[in-house]
Formats: structure tokens, sequence, C-alpha cells
């Protein structure tokens, strides 16, 4: 069975002063989310490319075991919708670099738009562009990535598909690459993300995950209901019912 690593998507939200940081004194709040889960999804990186600068203070502030996930930037899956985009490609590349240089890299997250259908010659050429080293995995949000040919191609590329919980497509365990990837957007109305997942809903989760682990080196699951800290508390009640504790790294938290 392969490892299984639960965090969240995205660490930096003016809410979670309280609920999840300290709400005093000088806290540095990747340290602290880096010290209770052993993975984050980056999700600036789809919004605006910080400086690989950044990027690589990032990875100096965080464990050794620690990894990052990242979204694909807005500019290749919503603006140039795959085509065209091998300059923005080199720019995300280049963000990476630190990060992947220290060992603490898991994977890039292309989430794709919900107005975009599948296209399979456009999405051959696009997964043809990415670094054949580069973990991927591939966010659906439109019906017609999910046929037999968008498949076959994660599975060419050796891409994962993206495991997903939302109000929209289906919860399918397709596991294309050596890595599988899950996401937690909730069921809110109308904002998915303004959710927060009671435990017998999490326990449906539990052989879902399992049965990923088992096919695959290893699992890593991002909850991205941010509001009021629910993803913090979702990410620890799961892994609780795996029986996966805080990371080895850990200190003891207040």
């Amino acid at each position: 069975m392969g490892d299984i690593w639960i965090g969240t998507s995205g660490w930096e939200y003016p809410e979670w002063v309280g609920p999840v940081y300290p709400r005093h004194g000088r806290v540095d709040h990747l340290r602290y989310y880096a010290n209770r889960f052993p993975i984050v999804e980056i999700n600036s990186t789809f919004y605006r490319l910080p400086p690989p600068a950044h990027a690589a203070a990032w990875a100096r502030r965080t464990p050794a075991g620690f990894r990052f996930a990242a979204k694909f930037p807005q500019e290749i899956t919503h603006e140039r919708r795959l085509v065209g985009a091998s300059e923005a490609l080199g720019r995300f590349l280049e963000v990476l670099r630190p990060i992947r240089e220290a060992g603490k890299f898991a994977a890039a997250l292309l989430q794709l738009p919900p107005s975009l259908g599948f296209d399979a010659a456009a999405v051959r050429a696009f997964y043809e562009a990415l670094p054949a080293d580069l973990p991927v995995a591939v966010e659906f949000r439109e019906p017609t990535w999910l046929a037999p040919e968008s498949f076959e191609l994660l599975k060419e590329f050796r891409l994962a598909y993206v495991v997903v919980d939302e109000p929209v497509l289906p919860i399918r365990l397709e596991v294309t690459a050596p890595f599988a990837y899950v996401r937690w957007h909730g069921h809110g109305a109308p904002v998915w993300y303004d959710y927060r997942y009671d435990a017998p809903e999490l326990s449906e989760w539990l052989p879902k995950v399992r049965a990923l682990a088992e096919r695959s080196e290893r699992v890593l699951g991002f909850f991205n209901n941010h509001f009021r800290g629910d993803a913090v508390a979702n990410a620890e009640e799961l892994r609780g019912a795996l029986g996966l504790g805080p990371p080895g790294w850990s200190p003891r938290l207040d």
C-alpha cells in the first residue's frame, strides 16, 4: 500500500488566525502549518507567479520531509486554454525549480476551466510539451473530459487523474499515474468550498482512499474548503480516521 499524505489547498487565509494559527505573537504560518501536515497545495501560483526566490524561501522554511504541490497558472489553463502556452509554462517551471532542487516537490496541479471541452489533439499537444520528469495531476471540470480517450492520454503520459469530491462531476477512483491525487471541494451552495464535512461523509472516504493507496505509490489529498479553517479540521479528522498521525518531525503544538 502506498503512502497517504493529507493536507490542504493553501495555508495563508486571514480567517485561519485563531482557529488554526495563534492570534498573538509573530508566527510564521508556513512553518506552523508544516509542523501539522506533511504537504500543502500552493494556490497562489494559479493567480500570480511569485519570484523564484519566494519558492526557495518556502523550501528553506519547511522540514526536510515536507512536500509541495503547485497549481498551474490560470494564464495556461484559463486564458490560453492549453494552446500557445510554452513561455508561460517556462516561467512556471522556473518558479518550481528551487522546490524541485530541494527535493520537496510532489506534483503540479492542472486545474482545467469548466468552460473548456475535451479536444484530443490540443490536449495531446499540451501533454507532449510537459517535461517528462514533471509529476502532473489533471483536474477535469467539464464532463467531456471523462471520455475514454482522455483517460488513455493520461495513462500514456503518466499523468494523474484528480479524484474530485464536488457537486458537478462524479467520484471516479481512477489511477492513471504512479501516484493518485484527491481534492475535496465540498458541497456548499452557492460556493462549493464553503462547507464542513461531517464524520459520516469522511467515513465514506476511508475505503476510497485506501483503494487508491493499494493501486499507487502514494496518495496526495487536499481539502479545499478553507472557510473558517474547515479544511484543516477535516484534514486532521480524515487523517485520524485513516490511522495516520501528524508528521514525524512535528513538535507538540498548543
